[in-house]
């Protein structure tokens, strides 16, 4: 396979046009940051699809050539790989970056209007704030470290990501209000006991929902009780655990949701911001940390071909890192 499609090769070349964008925008030369920052931007996007893969950088259309090129079969005269939106397309549907990201579109909406000379950002788009959280995300997930990749830019922005979390707890305070306040109007005029009763209700529908082990379209996640941070009923703190089923390797993302006034919060940001710790221990479903794995939630899954035993022994390497307790099991 051509090595400029390695991942490394791919990370070389984001820090290349990294350092190239912010030098643009030292000297308030925006035209050439954003074309510089969306460059960087898309081939960060594409070596954290090609350390999972190389053939998740294929454009799906078109001839075979680009397949045969990366699996080795026959070198191509031109190598096509898929577009900047499709690749941060692929990236969220593998959870690797938010779901919905009006921001990082707009990035690379203005990427390409600079290319064809029809730029325009909004009054409240943030250029720097975007390039700098996008860019630390998939630094990350590439298991590299910023201060390597961002040299003397790495102050400027470690200040840019510093805003952006400050704007990240205003958005997520923000919903905390609004589910507080939903809440409140449901159970406005409504008796104590008939709250009480609710709340029961609703704590009652979350263990229903199930804690523990879980696998949905093939993704394996760990579903752990925790305290709602904006109405206090029981929630669901889920981790997916990567490298098992379709959930790629390295990719751990958390999330929380409540059943009852339905806050939610996605990734290490949001949660930090409604109080709840990126690597908070995962407990059982009585609230306390678990010790060992009970084999007996894969069964079913093993019955239908979702998961192999070495697949289950990953599953308690990982939950013991991610609960601080020692889960064993064989497999």
């Amino acid at each position: 396979m051509d090595s400029a499609l390695s991942y490394r090769s791919l990370y070389w070349g984001a820090r290349k046009f990294a350092h190239s964008a912010m030098e643009a925008h030292a000297r308030n030369d925006e035209e050439v940051f954003l074309l510089h920052a969306g460059v960087s931007v898309e081939r960060l996007a594409k070596a954290a699809l090609a350390k999972t893969t190389p053939f998740l950088l294929m454009e799906l259309k078109g001839n075979d050539d680009t397949l045969f090129h990366l699996a080795g079969v026959k070198e191509a005269s031109k190598v096509r790989t898929a577009g900047a939106s499709q690749v941060i397309g692929r990236l969220r549907a593998m959870d690797v970056l938010p779901k919905k990201d009006a921001d990082l579109d707009e990035l690379i909406e203005l990427r390409n209007g600079v290319a064809h000379l029809d730029a325009s950002s909004s009054e409240t788009f943030d250029g720097l704030a975007t390039f700098a959280r996008v860019s630390n995300t998939l630094i990350a997930h590439l298991d590299m470290e910023p201060e390597e990749f961002w040299e003397q830019w790495n102050g400027a922005i470690e200040i840019a990501v510093s805003e952006v979390l400050a704007g990240v707890a205003r958005e997520v305070g923000g919903r905390i209000e609004q589910a507080k306040n939903r809440l409140a109007r449901r159970l406005q005029d409504v008796p104590g006991d008939a709250v009480e009763i609710i709340y029961k209700n609703a704590n009652d529908a979350a263990e229903a929902g199930g804690f523990g082990i879980r696998a949905q379209c093939g993704v394996f996640s760990y579903h752990s009780p925790r305290e709602c941070p904006a109405c206090g009923c029981i929630g669901h703190l889920a981790v997916n655990i990567p490298g098992v089923g379709t959930t790629p390797e390295g990719e751990n993302s958390r999330s929380f949701y409540c059943p009852l006034c339905s806050f939610m919060a996605y990734g290490a940001d949001e949660l930090t911001a409604a109080g709840i710790s990126p690597s908070e221990p995962l407990t059982n479903e009585n609230g306390e940390p678990f010790t060992t794995l009970d084999h007996t939630a894969f069964d079913i899954y093993l019955e239908c071909g979702m998961i192999d035993p070495p697949g289950i022994a990953r599953i308690a390497e990982f939950l013991a890192d991610q609960s601080e307790s020692n889960v064993t099991g064989t497999s």
